[in-house]
């Protein structure tokens, strides 16, 4: 069955039942849909390969990911997706594996450059338009890419002057969450922060700071406690600080993991949540709507994160974009119950 054929028997061009094969908007909805039948009971399947010839263009995007496992990574792939499909465009999918091999160890990703390499060479054996990136974590990553004269957007992290990316907000998500807990009359508190080596813990924790320096709130360093990134870094943290004769009645935790933790540290020493201590997440992780009371959090772009990095890539792929452009997009607060609300003049 030929496109001919089919026009022949929907009585069309054979440009209209292209441009219905194509998604095109120039049809009108009943010519659409009698193409759309004749298609489906004539088992018709377009050629790729000789639309690929005719457009030069494979139509295919390379997505690589650092690590499927890692709970983000199917949100921001389904965004990409979802894009693809609306333009008639396919996805290959290359999983790294990387998490169990570097763990938190970011910085050695260098020592996997021949994994990349092979996985990018596949890639451009199948001759892709062009190659989205997904990060496991947020951070800078330098010639992991290199050598390549197709179009490339990093998501979930950032390589300079190698490409496109697309990230979130830390530092300004942070800052507008801590005036949000000085406007409810919070004035002590203590920070439970992620790996030394993490770029997303450093701008998180100096949003905090910077909208603290503002009202003339002082962080005394030593309430400020490393927990990991992990449930139980975030525990051992929780009870250091909160141990303390005069502890800080609100805790920012620079994930949910980690708040967690403080959670199960406050009800281990006695203390209630938000009566005795406000407590606050990041990432709106699955894990946090099974707690009680809900906890505020903040919540990441992720899906969109997705749209953005497949629609930076087909404006450069299409030739509308033809310089780098670098987007971070702003987080969302989802306030819960687990912050006491007070007025400014401390009542409740």
């Amino acid at each position: 069955m030929t496109l001919k054929e089919i026009a022949a028997m929907a009585g069309v061009s054979v440009a209209t039942v292209s441009y219905v094969l194509n998604g095109s908007a120039k049809v009108g909805e009943e010519t659409k849909k009698k193409v759309e039948k004749i298609i489906k009971e004539t088992g018709y399947r377009s050629n790729i390969l000789a639309k690929s010839l005719r457009q030069n263009k494979s139509f295919l995007v390379g997505v690589i990911v650092e690590d499927i496992t890692v709970w983000h990574t199917a949100q921001i792939i389904d965004g990409i997706n979802e894009i693809a499909e609306e333009q008639g465009y396919n996805t290959i999918l290359s999983n790294l594996r990387l998490l169990s091999k570097i763990e938190s160890r970011f910085d050695h990703i260098s020592d996997f450059q021949k994994d990349i390499d092979k996985s990018l060479d596949v890639l451009i054996g199948m001759q892709v338009d062009g190659i989205i990136y997904v990060g496991m974590h947020d951070r800078k990553v330098e010639h992991v890419l290199h050598h390549i004269n197709k179009p490339v957007v990093y998501c979930y992290c950032y390589s300079d002057g190698e490409g496109s990316s697309v990230r979130y907000s830390n530092e300004k998500t942070m800052y507008q969450l801590t005036h949000m807990l000085i406007d409810n009359g919070h004035k002590e508190f203590g920070i439970i922060d992620g790996l030394a080596n993490s770029e997303p813990a450093c701008l998180r924790v100096n949003g905090v700071k910077s909208a603290l320096n503002e009202v003339g709130i002082e962080v005394n360093e030593t309430n400020i406690v490393r927990g990991n990134w992990t449930y139980e870094g975030g525990k051992r943290a929780a009870i250091e600080i909160l141990s303390k004769e005069n502890y800080p009645t609100t805790i920012i935790a620079m994930n949910d993991d980690m708040a967690l933790g403080v959670y199960d540290a406050a009800k281990e020493l006695g203390l209630k949540i938000p009566r005795d201590i406000s407590v606050t997440g990041f990432d709106n992780a699955n894990i946090v709507h099974h707690i009680a009371p809900r906890i505020t959090t903040i919540e990441r772009p992720l899906q969109l994160m997705g749209y953005r990095s497949m629609e930076l890539l087909l404006d450069n792929i299409n030739g509308k974009n033809y310089e780098d452009a670098n987007i971070t997009l702003p987080c969302m607060i989802i306030e819960g119950e687990s912050i006491k609300k007070e007025d400014t003049n401390g009542k409740e």
